[in-house]
């Protein structure tokens, strides 16, 4: 799994950050995601609350 951010559809809502602090934080003015901060259900709860859809998750391809 892997979660991606588009810096042009978010408003900056804060939903991740206040929610998952471990997996979505801002260092050294940055977005950073580490997805190993959580479960993915949790991640994948979180990503479905973003209110513009600027995050969303790529899943691996299982031939892979």
């Amino acid at each position: 799994m892997k979660v991606t951010y588009d810096a042009e559809t978010c408003v900056h809502a804060g939903n991740c950050l206040y929610s998952l602090p471990e997996v979505f934080k801002v260092v050294d003015g940055q977005f950073v995601i580490d997805p190993t901060g959580a479960s993915e259900t949790e991640i994948r709860r979180i990503v479905a609350d973003c209110p513009t859809g600027a995050l969303t998750i790529q899943d691996a391809d299982p031939s892979e």
